[in-house]
């Protein structure tokens, strides 16, 4: 709107300007005033319209700003924050890095005693499962040689009870009084 009336104010600077013209042929007074209070009332008017709106931006980029500096103080802490956090870390890293190697050291040791002990395990359960093996096979063997015997003198008995009449007699008689 402002800008609107700027046309305006400037036909009346003019206007004022041809008056102050026919005034310096005549004697002052106070009505050559009037133009000129004319003229700063319109300017005040025209400046209270673009005022209020400049404030208002101004304000609002005064807002602006504002928290824009408060988030970079905000920023710049957390990066200060930071910043010593990782200093700290790197001032402590050969205490940090003796830290891991001693880890490391007693998690390897660890491993090797574990794995130790758990091959020792594996060890004593194979013997034992082995142990065991060579007994089944020993005891198999056992009763197989045992049975293989006792086909061997029950085919030899066999054929002398059956080469000699009298061992015939004497075997049918002894499993005739079992029977009874």
């Amino acid at each position: 709107m402002a800008i609107k009336l700027l046309p305006i104010y400037f036909s009346l600077l003019s206007f004022s300007a041809m008056a102050n013209e026919e005034a310096a042929h005549h004697a002052p007074s106070v009505m050559d005033l009037k133009y000129p209070f004319v003229n700063f009332i319109i300017m005040l008017a025209i400046l209270s319209k673009v005022v209020k709106p400049l404030r208002e931006k101004f304000n609002k980029e005064a807002d602006n700003v504002k928290s824009l500096v408060e988030s970079a103080a905000r920023n710049n802490k957390d990066a200060e924050e930071k910043l010593a956090a990782s200093k700290n870390k790197f001032n402590n890293i050969d205490s940090d890095l003796v830290k891991i190697n001693n880890e490391y050291e007693q998690e390897s040791a660890q491993f090797a005693k574990h794995q130790s002990e758990e091959t020792q395990t594996i060890i004593a359960r194979i013997k034992k499962d082995h142990q065991n093996r060579l007994e089944g096979e020993k005891k198999e063997l056992t009763e197989a040689i045992n049975h293989e015997l006792l086909d061997l003198v029950i085919g030899k008995t066999k054929t002398q009870i059956n080469s000699n009449a009298g061992f015939k007699s004497k075997a049918t008689s002894n499993i005739v009084s079992e029977l009874r």
